[in-house]
Order: C-alpha cells, then sequence, then structure tokens
C-alpha cells in the first residue's frame, strides 16, 4: 500500500440485488465517482456523519430511491423482483 492511500482511496462499492430466496441475484460495482453522486440520497437514513462513504454497512435501495440513482448513475439497472441494497468494503491491497 502506498503510503498517501488513504482508507476511502481503497473503497469498493456494490450495488447488490438479492432475490426471494436471499439469494446474491445481480451484482454491479460502482466507482468513486458514482458514489459521490448517490450518496446524498441516502443521508436521510443515516445519523450525521456516521458513514458518509456507504462503506461500514449495506444500505437499501428502496423503490422511491431508484429513480434518483438511475438519474445519477444513468447505467444501473434494476429488476423488479429484486431487493437491492449499496454497500462498499475497503481492498485489502
Amino acid at each position: 500500500m502506498n503510503e498517501t492511500d488513504t482508507t476511502h482511496d481503497r473503497l469498493v462499492w456494490t450495488l447488490m440485488g438479492w432475490d426471494a430466496d436471499e439469494r446474491l441475484a445481480d451484482v454491479t460495482e460502482l466507482s468513486r465517482e458514482e458514489i459521490l453522486r448517490i450518496r446524498d440520497l441516502f443521508d436521510r437514513r443515516l445519523p450525521a456523519g456516521t458513514d458518509e462513504w456507504l462503506a461500514f454497512a449495506d444500505y437499501e435501495v428502496t423503490s422511491d430511491l431508484r429513480p434518483h440513482m438511475l438519474a445519477a448513475v444513468p447505467r444501473l439497472e434494476f429488476e423488479p423482483e429484486l431487493d437491492y441494497f449499496v454497500g462498499g468494503a475497503v481492498r485489502s491491497h
């Protein structure tokens, strides 16, 4: 790891769709720039300042958020029968 790396430089994010049997059915990796465009959508669901990078939990993408997510990141696709969540993790290297 480079000495100038910070935790947020090593974060990776995914949009995950789960089916009715709780199986992972759809995964889309999101870039840092895409997270910057959508993270404010989740502010009302988080205590202020607790997880501004959406990295420490998986956050539900409710049906009311989906149009806003698509406006911010048009390449995303949502299957109506899946439950979606956004989450991040720190790369190990």
